[in-house]
């Protein structure tokens, strides 16, 4: 499979495109809505959903087809986030402050990944 459908593929799902937006939008301040979800577990939602997309094109493009992740892939990707966010950069940090409610954003933006955009 050529570098231009994988691409088409991956990085040119909507779903991937709306997160990124919607990521600068909130990262960068130019929304004006103050409601707490959307400043503070909105990119905690769509995190997994970049991160895993490009992981996939990346992984793609090694192997030369479409790629999917496995569901022992994404429990460990849900672990890694869990566990370096929540625990190790709050304990090394006053910078991070761990909150259980990351874990729910984290888990359903796996999610959403899995079953919109994680296909083989």
């Amino acid at each position: 499979m050529d570098c231009k459908h994988i691409t088409r593929l991956t990085l040119g799902n909507k779903i991937f495109l709306l997160s990124v937006l919607l990521f600068m939008i909130n990262e960068l301040g130019v929304s004006e809505v103050n409601i707490v979800f959307f400043k503070s577990y909105l990119n905690d939602l769509i995190a997994p959903i970049v991160l895993l997309t490009l992981t996939n094109f990346l992984l793609s493009l090694y192997v030369k087809s479409p790629y999917k992740f496995s569901k022992r892939q994404l429990i460990f990707f849900f672990l890694y986030l869990s566990i370096f966010f929540e625990y190790l950069l709050p304990k090394a940090s006053n910078s991070y402050v761990a909150d259980p409610n990351d874990l729910l954003a984290y888990s359903s933006g796996i999610l959403l990944y899995h079953f919109l955009i994680n296909k083989k």
